[in-house]
């Protein structure tokens, strides 16, 4: 347990901006964005009842990169905090997260509590093959390897394994992302081999002046397993 703590204050650290940025190596970028989004959804699975704001703040240097995403519901009603380290080629990601999905009211939701069978960290590898522009198809695979939310009803940790094919295009001069995510076994996604992700997401930018734009997409999300459809729209600040 203190090993995964001092790895969390680590990374806690590196985000917050221990240095001041201007002291920053020259090859190192701080990006930071706020998404308003209409419905958090994750992989075909929808978390929440409201409209969510989601800030993401991130350190890259080089072909690292660590940081910070939430997820906040206008109602209250869900919310998630994600540490990441991802190490990036021109064709390849391979990525590391800490998803924390603490009770609204952080009653049973200790930050440092690292038990498999009882913290709400869930723990999330995964390599994506990200295409390029003559062959604009990505693949991903992510396997949830630690955490009490991916345990059957042994106890017993599931693996749970997640995979999705994407493919990008223009249509009318808009850019348009297609995806098709599906588990190959039993797991927290579904009890059997099957689709629970398609998606279509359309990327737009509204210009309002020369110097002011919003970058805004849409998407449509059908999960086959819940037999539920979602119309989604966010904007970038």
């Amino acid at each position: 347990m203190k090993f995964f703590k001092s790895i969390v204050l680590i990374g806690l650290l590196l985000i917050c901006g221990g240095v001041k940025a201007d002291n920053l190596p020259s090859k190192t970028k701080v990006n930071s964005r706020i998404d308003l989004v209409s419905r958090h959804l994750w992989r075909g699975f929808n978390s929440g009842t409201a409209p969510t704001i989601e800030p993401t703040i991130e350190l890259q240097s080089g072909k690292f990169t660590v940081g910070a995403w939430g997820a906040y519901s206008f109602d209250e009603s869900y919310q998630e905090i994600d540490l990441y380290l991802q190490y990036n080629t021109p064709l390849f990601q391979f990525s590391l997260f800490d998803f924390y999905c603490p009770a609204p009211d952080f009653s049973n939701s200790k930050f440092f509590d690292f038990d498999s069978r009882q913290s709400v960290h869930l723990f999330d590898i995964s390599t994506k093959y990200k295409g390029c522009e003559k062959f604009p198809v990505s693949i991903m695979a992510s396997v949830l390897f630690y955490g009490e939310m991916d345990r059957d009803e042994n106890n017993d940790q599931q693996y749970s394994t997640y995979l999705e094919f994407g493919y990008s295009n223009f249509i009318g001069g808009k850019k348009f992302s297609w995806a098709v995510g599906m588990t190959p076994f039993k797991g927290m996604y579904d009890d059997t081999i099957n689709v629970v992700n398609m998606n279509m997401t359309m990327y737009n930018t509204i210009k309002f002046t020369d110097q002011f734009s919003l970058p805004v997409r849409g998407g449509l999300t059908l999960n086959p397993v819940s037999e539920k459809l979602f119309l989604t729209f966010a904007i970038t600040l």
